[in-house]
């Protein structure tokens, strides 16, 4: 069982770097950003708000990807549903509400823990996908 849950979680990591490339060439730039050893992929579109805590389109402030600084498992909604786990020290979920997405990830490690928030249209779904996929959080 182990054998195919890691199969499993391969292909749709695999799904997701090859959805993001193919995203990645229809839908313009991207670019990497760095935040305090951590490093994640994101639409050119997207600005820098909070000092670089947050990375948002423009005229979108609830939208875009946010480093959450001092997360704690008991701040996420109830409605999160797991996602296949793709480390031993990631973690991440995902609530779909109304016409939004937002997908928590969550690393933790014997030096501290690290999160982010990415909240997406429902039409972007893939975006947020390919986002939570370019995590570097090491």
């Amino acid at each position: 069982m182990k054998t195919v849950a890691w199969i499993s979680g391969a292909a749709a990591v695999a799904a997701i770097v090859v959805g993001g490339i193919w995203l990645g060439s229809q839908s313009g730039h991207w670019h990497v950003v760095h935040v305090h050893h951590e490093s994640v992929t994101i639409p050119a579109s997207w600005h820098a708000l909070d000092h670089g805590q947050a990375y948002v389109e423009s005229g979108h402030h609830g939208e875009g990807l946010r480093f959450l600084a001092r997360f704690s498992l008991n701040k996420l909604p109830r409605m999160a549903k797991p996602i296949t786990r793709v480390s031993p020290h990631i973690h991440e979920w995902k609530i779909v509400r109304h016409k939004q997405v937002t997908y928590y990830a969550v690393w933790t490690d014997h030096g501290g823990t690290k999160a982010i928030r990415i909240r997406v249209p429902k039409s972007q779904e893939t975006l947020g996908q390919t986002v939570l996929g370019s995590w570097q959080p090491s």
